[in-house]
């Protein structure tokens, strides 16, 4: 009996010396935005730094934040990024000591062919919050997206074997941010390439230009053979070194 009412007092006097302890987590496109719900938002996951254990999860929620403030107007230290509305996470943790957290983001995961992870550590103590702006984590890249040819699409070779196929591609952020050439997000910087290979073999490189519609770009291909195509598109932004990669492939059938 004695053993149980001392266990009792320790399990209540671990119990009272647990403060609550709010993080939060924010993912933020590199040259971006907050990567918010308009994007599928992105996985946070919590783990204590020595033992791997699982100690929160969730989904960023929220838009992606203030073009002004984040985009336009130069940043001073120690304002705020995020606004009320921005996305983000907010882990609760019970501490009763300093824990060495290791915080991970992946996403967006809305286009899981886009998705990148970013992680980082940090000390959590009982009780001392980390709110506002909390923890901004960068996510590098864009989103690229084969729209057409669509997956494993079949065409015919016309009997004097001149086919020619359009390459479309849709290109954001990786916070869904637009791009077009002189726009926020200027196109005419980056370099957007079609690699092609038939039957597994290199056939051509060309570029993809804009199409006129925001975030689409698009290359003319010229087929000559049946066989078994693989498209390979890929964007790069020599100033921020955004990098975005999809891949489609399509059969030609005589």
């Amino acid at each position: 009996m004695r053993s149980l009412i001392l266990w009792t007092l320790l399990l209540f006097s671990t119990t009272a010396l647990a403060a609550e302890t709010r993080l939060v987590v924010r993912a933020l496109a590199r040259d971006g935005k907050f990567v918010g719900t308009s994007m599928g938002g992105v996985r946070v996951v919590l783990r204590d730094a020595q033992s791997g254990q699982v100690l929160a999860s969730g989904v960023t929620a929220g838009s992606t934040g203030n073009t002004q403030t984040l985009m336009k107007q130069p940043q001073v230290r120690g304002a705020p990024l995020a606004d009320e509305s921005s996305a983000k996470f907010t882990a609760t943790l019970d501490l009763t000591e300093p824990r060495l957290v290791t915080v991970e983001v992946s996403g967006p995961l809305a286009q899981r062919q886009a998705l990148a992870t970013s992680t980082t550590q940090l000390w959590m103590l009982p009780g001392k919050h980390l709110e506002g702006d909390g923890l901004i984590l960068e996510l590098p890249g864009f989103v690229m997206n084969v729209v057409t040819p669509s997956a494993h699409e079949f065409f015919k070779l016309p009997a004097d074997k001149k086919l020619t196929l359009p390459l479309r591609a849709n290109l954001t952020l990786m916070c869904g941010c637009p791009t077009e050439p002189k726009g926020l997000w200027d196109s005419n910087r980056y370099e957007l390439q079609a690699t092609v290979k038939h039957n597994g073999k290199p056939l051509t490189q060309l570029p993809l230009k804009y199409a006129g519609k925001t975030s689409t770009f698009e290359a003319a291909l010229s087929v000559q053979q049946q066989g078994i195509y693989e498209v390979t598109v890929t964007a790069y932004d020599p100033i921020t070194g955004n990098t975005g990669v999809d891949y489609t492939t399509f059969i030609v059938e005589p």
